[in-house]
């Protein structure tokens, strides 16, 4: 039987005794349901003993777009680490492996910030250029994989060879949807790449939370890791009952449609639509797209007349990196966008009514 949580507090103990002899813990869940809240909770728990990677770590990096340079904080944690540990050539490395080499970073400490260029030796060289957001989202992707990388690699030595202490009380990767903003190529490498990071942490005591709203990321994950030691859920969210796991048999989330259109319904009919209810929407057209085939994306499967405002509306809630925590209201314009198109997808695509 499925257990009901109240709070956050409580799921996390969930997954803690869920993870047992596990070595990893992979949970999909849509945006707001509370991803981003269970990741950090579970850090603050044991801020020394977990090495967590969310959109607050991101907030390390911001732009000076005069300069055309990605500034970063070097009080954080992270990149004193890498400060301390030498490992700006593995971050280089490991950036040119996800993004096949096109660009390199530039890393300079004392002034606290990355420069940008392509170097062909030719006329299509170029410095100081800026990133796309994916390139972005790649490059921190690549500080945090490059630190747990070295941790891991610290810590498969034996206590009196390691070269520092400083991973010794290390004892969970907590992992919140590094993929945004990526294209399905970089998704693929990045899942990839942080399964062969997992298997190679099976010889020692260090287990692994990863969350994430993509289900290609987490298909190409729940394959990679398809053993006992590694267990699957399904996060949900029922905003009167509470957070439930649900375990996950097989490779696509996508049965948890069923479930989205049951709780869009209920909200509808109680008139209770918030901002989760519209990540959830969105979950359930890109995989009616996907299994449709269509090439447009899921913004065409939306036809009534409330489509250009709705598809503006999903598109901002999905990219607003602190959804997962802020559920405050929705304006009354929006809440009537969202019934009008639902209910126009149900019928168009023939779903059944489950309400």
């Amino acid at each position: 039987m499925t257990r009901l949580h109240e709070t956050v507090a409580s799921l996390a103990d969930e997954v803690l005794r869920g993870l047992g002899d596990s070595r990893s813990a992979l949970i999909y869940a849509p945006n707001t349901i509370g991803k981003t809240r269970l990741a950090q909770q579970l850090k603050e728990r044991d801020p020394d003993g977990v090495v967590l990677y969310n959109s607050f770590v991101e907030d390390v990096f911001t732009w000076d777009n005069e300069r055309v340079v990605l500034k970063m904080n070097p009080t954080s944690d992270l990149l004193e680490t890498i400060v301390t540990q030498g490992l700006d050539g593995a971050i280089i490395d490991h950036f040119g492996a996800f993004t096949s080499g096109r660009i390199e970073p530039k890393l300079d400490f004392e002034r606290g910030e990355i420069s940008f260029g392509i170097h062909k030796g030719d006329d299509n060289s170029a410095d100081g250029i800026k990133v796309s957001r994916a390139e972005e989202s790649i490059f921190v992707w690549s500080v945090y994989y490059s630190v747990l990388s070295e941790a891991i690699e610290t810590l498969r030595d034996s206590p009196e060879l390691r070269s520092t202490a400083d991973y010794d009380q290390l004892t969970l990767a907590v992992i919140d949807d590094p993929v945004s903003s990526m294209d399905d190529v970089r998704i693929v490498s990045v899942a990839l790449e942080l399964s062969e990071l997992i298997k190679r942490a099976s010889e020692i005591d260090l287990k692994f939370v990863i969350t994430t709203h993509h289900a290609l990321f987490f298909n190409v994950l729940f394959n990679a890791l398809r053993r006992k030691k590694n267990q699957a859920y399904v996060l949900q969210h029922d905003p009167g009952a509470g957070w439930s796991l649900r375990k996950q048999s097989h490779d696509s989330p996508f049965s948890y449609h069923l479930g989205i259109i049951e709780d869009i319904q209920r909200a509808i009919s109680a008139n209770t639509v918030e901002r989760a209810h519209f990540n959830q929407f969105r979950a359930l057209l890109e995989k009616t797209a996907n299994f449709l085939g269509y090439t447009g994306g899921w913004g065409s499967l939306l036809r009534g007349p409330d489509a250009p405002l709705l598809t503006k509306v999903l598109n901002l809630y999905s990219h607003d990196r602190f959804g997962d925590i802020d559920t405050s209201d929705v304006a009354a314009e929006y809440k009537e966008a969202f019934t009008n198109e639902f209910q126009e997808f149900l019928k168009t695509y023939r779903w059944a009514e489950t309400v």
